[in-house]
């Protein structure tokens, strides 16, 4: 597998994992992005599963929604390391901030919110 690939297994796809998510899952939040996560066996044997979210009623164009998406998906790509040897975790990253935020703000956002539920795991080893 490519080091810094995001293969469709490791996205989550089961809406049962979705309602254990929003009914029992912890949160990180660094601005402008909030994380709801939740430690739990995925399919497959995977470390983790990801998802994310931007608000319809904030970005009204889906060309909009579709790019701060991107954004979200290749800011975890590139930080997605911190969870490696972690328990295995389910998370719903969603975009909070009311306008486009540069990438770069995003990336250091994204590394803080990985590193926050890294830490939340138990692992306490952040790198």
């Amino acid at each position: 597998m490519k080091k810094y690939g995001l293969p469709k297994e490791r996205r989550i796809t089961r809406k049962k994992i979705f309602e254990s998510l929003v009914h029992e899952g912890r949160s990180a939040f660094a601005y402008p992005v909030k994380a709801v996560y939740l430690p739990m066996e995925l399919p497959g044997g995977v470390p983790f599963q990801v998802a994310f979210a931007v608000s319809k009623k904030r970005f009204r164009k889906a060309v909009r929604r579709n790019r701060i998406k991107r954004l979200l998906r290749e800011a975890f790509r590139l930080n997605q390391h911190a969870l490696d040897g972690s328990r295995p975790v389910a998370v719903l990253f969603i975009y909070v901030a009311k306008e486009e935020v540069p990438f770069e703000r995003l990336m250091q956002q994204m590394d803080k919110i990985l590193r926050q539920i890294r830490q939340d795991l138990g692992d306490g080893a952040t790198q």
